[in-house]
């Protein structure tokens, strides 16, 4: 049967070690219903029931930390609480209290981040920002789809290029916008497009 054999409370925290080596960090109260104290034998199933118990505030005060800074798909709470060593079940009671509190909510998350990241990138460059942060690739689709509509690529590719290009009738020029563009995430089109546009003289484009 396992033992506690190590109990470092801090800041209403414990660090539970058992048969020698770190368990989980609980909360401190919880530890102490759950009578977790240096010596006590305790099953695997029981262990295990009070681990979820004391880590699941513990859990929920980082989480609720990591929205404070900035809004965060589920996907990356449940990276970051992962990567805290937090059990499985632990992790999924949380983030299922976040989002019934409306804390954590993917669709919202999405439109709000593309709408930030519309203002300088080409909807190739969005869709791929919201599925690095975890959004469903369904999900990023339709949310680009939405934001972009109405809205000429193609105005917007010639836009960036001018407020950054000011030289036309080279093939070098062509080149380094058409690079711009494809890292600013318009499509290889329109990317194309533009290029032309300054591989051209002033004078050919009339």
């Amino acid at each position: 049967m396992p033992e506690i054999t190590g109990v470092r409370e801090r800041r209403e925290k414990v660090r539970i070690f058992v048969d020698g080596e770190f368990w989980a960090e609980l909360d401190a109260g919880v530890a102490a219903e759950c009578g977790l104290r240096e010596g006590a034998v305790f099953s695997r199933e029981d262990l295990e029931l009070a681990r979820v118990a004391g880590e699941r505030p513990v859990a929920m005060g980082r989480a609720l930390n990591l929205l404070g800074y900035r809004a965060r798909s589920e996907a990356e709470i449940r990276t970051r609480l992962r990567r805290y060593g937090y059990a499985e079940e632990t992790v999924e009671s949380v983030v299922v209290r976040l989002g019934e509190l409306g804390y954590i909510d993917d669709a919202e998350f999405a439109r709000m981040k593309a709408r930030e990241k519309a203002r300088r990138y080409g909807p190739r460059r969005v869709s791929a920002e919201l599925r690095q942060s975890g959004v469903g690739e369904a999900l990023a689709r339709e949310v680009v789809e939405e934001e972009f509509a109405g809205r000429s690529e193609l105005g917007e590719a010639r836009s960036a290029a001018a407020r950054r290009y000011n030289v036309r009738g080279s093939d070098a020029e062509a080149r380094r916008v058409y690079g711009f563009l494809v890292r600013r995430g318009y499509s290889a089109e329109v990317c194309a497009q533009v290029a032309r546009e300054y591989r051209q003289s002033p004078e050919a484009q009339g």
